[in-house]
């Protein structure tokens, strides 16, 4: 069996080899995954160039990769392509430098668990959840204690995120959670992203929130309170969903967070999917890729 990264020009024939899989999401992301610099598509290879596999290498932050996105053969999953394969992506991801491997897993997955966990030596490290919310309405006022965190300052923010440094966002991609930086608390504090209670200058920040407004709907990618003002929080939120027209709120959090959320709002779910993250921690190597 041969593993190599895919260029454009397999487009075509991956998206041939996805079709057998039914409403594969992957089939949209491809063409992304393809252009990308850091890993991309790789596919293994049978002894006559056919397609039997495909997989994602995906560098989302320097030294910290996902592994994701296996696809194999039908009449081949029953083998030992698929540990080959992961083994291959674990390889490579090193190969591109990362130090941090993680993969997500679906909750009912328990070959892919089992194979990452006994054979490659991956760590369950958080529960994940991705889902939307339906109806979101703004209540008639805001509580003023929540609101756009460009209003609070650097240090209370940075406070808060010493109290919460090892929690995992979904950025711009709800399916690859990652380790939260304080660069990205402050990025969004800065493009008008983030939301932050309360906002009195002699308290403590106790609930903070990252989103954007993508195609007519709100993408909540962070959210962490110690549960005082969650509430004041979530009002804030919907406050914005109704200046931007949203209805639908789409979020990739850890459990704790996803099942606080859905408390709170109190909308129906329009969708709900759950997972885990798991992670390993390797040494650079030298090994290239066949």
């Amino acid at each position: 069996m041969r593993y190599v990264r895919a260029t454009a020009e397999d487009q075509a024939r991956i998206q041939e080899f996805l079709s057998q899989f039914v409403d594969d999401y992957l089939s949209e992301h491809i063409e992304a995954y393809l252009s990308s610099d850091s890993g991309g598509v790789y596919l293994a290879l049978d002894e006559d160039s056919q397609v039997v596999g495909s997989a994602i290498v995906d560098l989302v932050k320097a030294q910290e990769a996902y592994v994701s996105g296996m696809r194999i053969r039908p009449d081949l999953q029953a083998t030992a392509l698929g540990q080959e394969f992961a083994e291959f992506q674990v390889q490579e991801a090193k190969r591109l430098g990362a130090q941090v491997i993680r993969a997500l897993v679906g909750s009912g997955n328990e070959i892919s668990q089992k194979v990452l966990q006994e054979k490659l030596g991956f760590q369950v490290v958080d529960e994940w959840v991705v889902g939307s919310l339906q109806g979101f309405e703004a209540p008639p006022f805001a509580d003023l204690d929540a609101g756009p965190a460009w209003a609070v300052d650097r240090d209370r923010l940075a406070a808060f995120f010493h109290e919460h440094e090892n929690d995992f966002w979904s950025d711009r991609d709800h399916w690859l959670p990652r380790k939260l930086t304080f660069e990205d608390v402050w990025q969004g504090v800065e493009s008008g992203s983030a939301a932050v209670a309360p906002q009195d200058a002699n308290q403590s920040v106790d609930a903070l929130a990252l989103f954007r407004i993508h195609e007519g709907d709100m993408h909540l990618n962070y959210l962490r309170s110690m549960g005082q003002h969650l509430k004041a929080l979530m009002q804030y939120l919907w406050v914005e969903s109704r200046a931007w027209g949203v209805k639908t709120l789409h979020f990739g959090l850890p459990r704790n967070s996803a099942d606080t959320l859905i408390e709170v709002a109190g909308l129906p779910l329009q969708r709900e999917w759950h997972g885990i993250i798991l992670e390993k921690h390797v040494g650079l190597t030298s090994t290239s890729m066949v």
